[in-house]
């Protein structure tokens, strides 16, 4: 059995969960496409269980570290990198991709109140996710691009639920019209209540395209180490809506 085929199966299975969900994922239609044995099948995944844990983690979580990879690694430009990340979503969305909506979020309402070690790792791609940006908004305060109002995982957490929430409500409303209209009210917030004023947001579009093809890569400490992270955990600093200066 080669790992390619393993790696296969995974993907194979990963994008019949984007078009309809993970409960509904049949895998004897999959081995079917594949044109596989279903002893080659079960070699790897002796369950529908196991199957799933593995797609969260070997294919689901490095999809979505590589929205955020534009992030990781540099130590200015961090505002106009975000705002490259929104117009990436908005420059992507198709009416399919909106209809079907955010795989994670999907998979978040099917599993996580019925399998304890499905939302684990659903939390895990969730968790990853939130550390890229809140690295990013640490190192972007730094770089002076960033205000420093309120603590940075609560920024980052807001900011992954709004653009879960926005597919969400594209899905509902099958309107890829209503998502990126939700994204550049997003986006509209994020300058307000983020950056600097100073701070110029345009990105070329060059720039948006090498971090869409970019290898996924886990965030690294940086100049910003995980103490500090792990201090400002601690230390809550006020909401999103606390508007002081």
């Amino acid at each position: 059995m080669s790992t390619t085929t393993r790696q296969l199966i995974l993907q194979r299975c990963f994008e019949a969960i984007q078009a309809k969900g993970f409960e509904t994922l049949r895998t004897d239609k999959e081995i079917a496409r594949l044109k596989i044995t279903k002893g080659a099948f079960y070699h790897y995944f002796p369950n529908k269980s196991e199957l799933g844990y593995a797609v969260v983690d070997e294919v689901m979580l490095p999809f979505y570290e590589q929205k955020w990879a534009s992030l990781n690694n540099i130590e200015t430009g961090i505002a106009a990198a975000l705002n490259a990340v929104f117009e990436n979503e908005k420059a992507k969305a198709s009416d399919t991709t909106i209809k079907r909506g955010d795989v994670l979020t999907n998979m978040i309402l099917e599993m996580s109140h019925s399998d304890e070690l499905f939302r684990q790792k659903l939390e895990a791609v969730n968790e990853v996710q939130v550390r890229i940006l809140q690295k990013a908004i640490m190192t972007g305060r730094v770089a002076g691009e960033l205000k420093n109002q309120t603590d940075a995982r609560s920024m980052a957490l807001f900011i992954i639920g709004q653009m879960m929430g926005c597919y969400t409500i594209g899905k509902v409303r099958a309107s890829k019209d209503t998502f990126i209209s939700m994204v550049s009210t997003l986006q509209k917030q994020v300058k307000e209540s983020l950056v600097m004023d100073s701070v110029e947001l345009e990105k070329k579009a060059s720039s948006v395209a090498s971090a869409a093809i970019a290898p996924p890569s886990y965030p690294t400490l940086g100049s910003v180490s995980s103490n500090k992270i792990v201090e400002e955990e601690k230390t809550p600093r006020g909401g999103w809506f606390n508007r002081s200066r």
